[in-house]
């Protein structure tokens, strides 16, 4: 039985995912293929992280069988301003600001091994998996 809920995925359990960590692999296999996103931030993040083209070709392969978020306007004025406010106090990037504005925008919350990112931006919703 899989979670019936829109989740968006961050690049923490993707990068155990790729690497096969079985709690990763367990627990995005309980959630349905529609219900799994992800930010095209994330998507870049690992093909950055890709040392080869196999490496790349497999997170091509893993990543159709999720839902991509675009960013918006909005979406870009909302990170900036997170971005602004806890950059210099918290140390949060401005990609995960962009992420975290995505899963605001979209209302759903985004499920991370780096909870220490997103846990100042209070309008959003962190779930750690494992």
């Amino acid at each position: 039985m899989g979670l019936n809920r829109k989740i968006l995925i961050d690049t923490s359990i993707m990068v155990d995912l790729l690497r096969g960590v079985d709690r990763a692999m367990h627990w995005i296999d309980c959630i349905e293929p529609k219900f799994r996103f992800l930010s095209f931030i994330t998507v870049a993040e690992l093909i950055a992280g890709c040392r080869n083209k196999d490496e790349q070709k497999k997170v091509e392969r893993e990543i159709k069988d999720y839902v991509l978020l675009y960013l918006d306007t909005q979406s870009c004025r909302q990170g900036l301003e997170w971005y602004k406010k806890f950059h210099l106090s918290h140390k949060v990037g401005f990609l995960d600001c962009l992420i975290a504005a995505s899963a605001y925008r979209k209302r759903i919350p985004i499920a991370t091994l780096n909870d220490k990112h997103f846990k100042q931006i209070a309008d959003i919703s962190v779930i750690r998996p494992y």
